[in-house]
């Protein structure tokens, strides 16, 4: 009789022990996985930038060769552009918030898009969705006699 005794206790001691040990697996993939998805784009600010830069909103040319020939036509009409500053944050995993900063005569000028460098998804937000457009159009002519 007491050796049934010990052997039930044992198998419960196995059974609890080895709840224990399934749930302590579940727990660490459940607290890891975010961290190592984090981990596996993090520092992939570059790839960001590029990948707004080579688009083609309009179809043809890239964002990057639109804003060099917005500049140089800028330069020729004699109008003021600011040099343009790319910088990215990693928002979640793959995604990423890319951010265009310059100046134009004497405003200063943002644009924001979204993207996420897993499915190569570029999204303008806000004024950015309406940038190749005025970049195409070219920068405004510099008003006579000024």
């Amino acid at each position: 009789m007491a050796e049934k005794a010990n052997q039930e206790s044992a198998i419960g001691t196995i059974i609890g022990w080895g709840s224990l040990g399934i749930f302590a697996l579940w727990f660490a993939y459940q607290v890891a996985s975010p961290l190592l998805i984090g981990e596996q784009w993090a520092e992939k600010q570059q790839d960001a930038i590029e990948l707004v830069k080579n688009s083609k909103p309009l179809g043809n040319d890239t964002l990057y060769d639109m804003i060099r020939a917005y500049s140089l036509k800028a330069k020729e009409n004699d109008f003021f552009v600011g040099e343009f500053s790319w910088s990215a944050i990693q928002k979640d995993g793959p995604e990423y918030e890319v951010t265009l900063l310059w100046t134009e005569g004497e405003q200063k000028k943002v644009a924001l898009w979204r993207v996420n460098l897993e499915n190569k998804e570029v999204r303008p937000q806000g004024d950015a969705a309406s940038l190749p457009q005025r970049l195409a159009a070219g920068p405004p002519k510099k008003p006579a006699g000024s």
